[in-house]
């Protein structure tokens, strides 16, 4: 897809902002479209216990009477509707087990005294409220310095743009970082350190006493920051609800490290002392005579006034461990709800830049001074609805092709795997720029680590293709469900596993939904003993790696169809994803038919082990 010509950056920018509303009406209609299907209410759920967490953050707990196992819109950080008679509340799913629902949200919420609730999936539009505001304070103007960083970025007002020195080009990468004046994009192919990067550059910056914020599309990739940042000594505090955030990061968050603040403590008391407050003004009957009414209103005004002294401390703790952080992490729409008009940071540092949005690049302009966004642009955009929305193509890829390459730093050295897994990979996509250092190289043994594993001990190069041409194997598609699955390469790739298999470090990928469902399936009821191997779709693993790859095509037909196996940015990211071994399992036949598949075919056979599938079955 080629974007159309802009006159101005203004005109540029409508045009994103229409994309983004055909985005939001497209979704809620998939979104009404599915509950419609399976998404059904829970009913007589039982409140059993509210919890106060910090700062404006609570907690419900509440139990149901059958079982929850299998409601496909239960997953931690998913919005819900809480319903009993006339009361309504938006939530958000912060746990959940067979039997219990425990929903987080923000302020005091006055729940009745109701025999049962219903709990409902909801459709959130926060993120395209929160890009809808960004953008109007973009086309306000009033922000010239934000204004100026994204209009140099996509190429406009050349001649306004300040020039960069004759040496900067020649700086190593950490220096082309620390000297950046306005905005950099690092263009780095899977492998190549980019998170080390990052906070290598944050650590010199920390010194020069720099404020630093760090924005990525997903909660995976700002916990990764967290995590690589944390082990460095960075003070870290990490933004977003902490229903979406992991488990290994919860300490870092901004509620927990206000929850360990000496001014909690009376924070608590004063919460404690306005719920009594809140609970006896309730108390009073309906027909009550001028002095109780007199009462109960001094009674709200106390209450009131102990909530803004509460509020008021939170903000201040809030503010003070922003302040005193060397650096701030965050996903995109919680950065903006925290930070605006409070804070302005020296750098903003974006993470997988190519998973995001391009309005996410308007919102961290107009929160730093300078602009470092990093990712791969021959790796997979966003997820859209729209075929052919303008969004798909990102700011960090508009920015690369209309950059003179003055602001362009390419990473061309990769230490995750050996050279023949990235080879395909550089020849095709990097235009071979990528260099392997000999320590990966080296660094492949048949046995890897577990020399008694029997995954390792069946294959003898870093990359295999298992072909299963020659079967009778097809491609199923289950109802009315446009995803497939086939089940001759799930059964294969069991056959590779044993009870003795370590799975600690393995990674069962597929570009298609349905087959990740029918092997995670599968697993549970084969191995129920051995630990799960991670099973995702190439889409939800991209920015993740693992020492081993499986990875299944699935696409099994006379005719030669791929489908959206034609994407090669999701072939880029499944090839990339192996830090040891990659397992190719497909139909050489039929993904033959494919130029671009039968010289990565080619290439395996030329370079790695090539094996048929009657070696493993029948």
């Amino acid at each position: 897809m080629k974007l159309p010509p802009f006159d101005n950056l203004d005109e540029e920018i409508y045009a994103v902002q229409s994309a983004l509303a055909t985005e939001k009406i497209l979704e809620r209609e998939q979104y009404l479209s599915a509950k419609k299907k399976d998404l059904k209410k829970i009913k007589g759920l039982r409140l059993e216990d509210e919890t106060y967490v910090t700062g404006e953050t609570w907690r419900i707990t509440l139990l149901a009477s059958h079982s929850l196992i299998g409601v496909s819109y239960l997953r931690r950080g998913a919005p819900v509707l809480l319903e009993s008679g006339d009361f309504s509340l938006v939530t958000q799913v912060f746990k959940f087990s067979e039997n219990s629902i425990t929903l987080q949200f923000k302020g005091e919420v006055d729940f009745p005294d109701a025999d049962s609730y219903t709990l409902s999936p909801w459709y959130s539009e926060s993120t395209y409220s929160t890009y809808d505001d960004v953008i109007a304070q973009l086309l306000l103007k009033e922000n010239k310095r934000a204004r100026s960083l994204i209009s140099w970025a996509l190429g406009y007002n050349p001649n306004e743009k300040p020039s960069v020195p004759k040496s900067y080009k020649e700086l190593s990468n950490i220096d082309r970082i620390l000297q950046t004046e306005d905005y950099l994009f690092i263009f780095g192919p899977p492998g190549t350190g980019k998170t080390t990067l990052l906070i290598n550059a944050i650590l010199d910056l920390r010194l020069k006493n720099k404020k630093i914020l760090a924005l990525a599309p997903t909660n995976f990739a700002s916990d990764y920051l967290v995590e690589s940042a944390s082990k460095k000594g960075l003070k870290v505090v990490r933004l977003g609800m902490s229903a979406k955030i992991s488990a290994e990061t919860q300490s870092f968050t901004i509620d927990t490290l206000i929850e360990a603040s000496n001014e909690q403590k009376q924070i608590n008391e004063w919460q404690k002392k306005y719920k009594q407050i809140i609970k006896k003004a309730k108390s009073w009957k309906r027909n009550f005579g001028k002095e109780e009414r007199e009462e109960r209103r001094l009674l709200f005004q106390d209450a009131k006034e102990l909530q803004k002294s509460i509020d008021t401390l939170a903000a201040t703790v809030r503010y003070r461990l922003l302040d005193e952080a060397d650096l701030v992490v965050s996903t995109f729409v919680p950065a903006w709800h925290t930070l605006k008009s409070k804070i302005k940071f020296d750098y903003v540092f974006i993470d997988e830049s190519t998973q995001g949005l391009e309005p996410g690049f308007y919102l961290a302009s107009l929160l730093a001074e300078k602009l470092i966004a990093v990712g791969d642009p021959k790796q997979l955009p966003p997820t859209l609805s729209a075929d052919d929305s303008l969004l798909k193509i990102t700011f960090l890829e508009k920015g690369i092709e209309r950059d003179d390459g003055n602001r362009t730093l390419f990473l061309s050295e990769q230490f995750r795997m050996p050279e023949e897994i990235i080879r395909f990979s550089n020849q095709t996509f990097y235009d071979g720029k990528i260099i392997t250092k000999k320590k990966v190289e080296d660094g492949f043994s048949a046995q890897t680590d577990h020399p008694h594993d029997s995954l390792s001990s069946k294959f003898s190069s870093p990359i295999v293709w298992i072909d299963t041409a020659g079967t009778d194997a097809d491609e199923t598609y289950a109802g009315d469900d446009e995803s497939c699955f086939n089940q001759t390469e799930i059964d294969l790739i069991m056959s590779l596993f044993d009870s003795e298999t370590n799975t600690s470090n393995v990674a069962i990928l597929s570009p298609y939904r349905k087959q990740i469902e029918q092997i995670q399936s599968i697993w549970n009821s084969s191995f129920p003993l051995l630990p799960s191997p991670i099973i995702q779709t190439i889409d939800s693993f991209q920015g993740r790696e693992a020492d081993t790859i499986i990875l299944s095509f699935v696409r099994t037909n006379d005719e030669g169809t791929i489908g959206f196996l034609k994407d090669y940015k999701r072939l880029n990211v499944g090839l990339t994803r192996a830090k040891k071994r990659l397992i190719l399992v497909g139909n050489s036949i039929t993904l033959g038919e494919d130029k671009l598949y039968e010289k990565l075919i080619l290439l395996v056979k030329e370079i790695g082990e090539y094996r048929s599938i009657f070696e493993f079955l029948y």
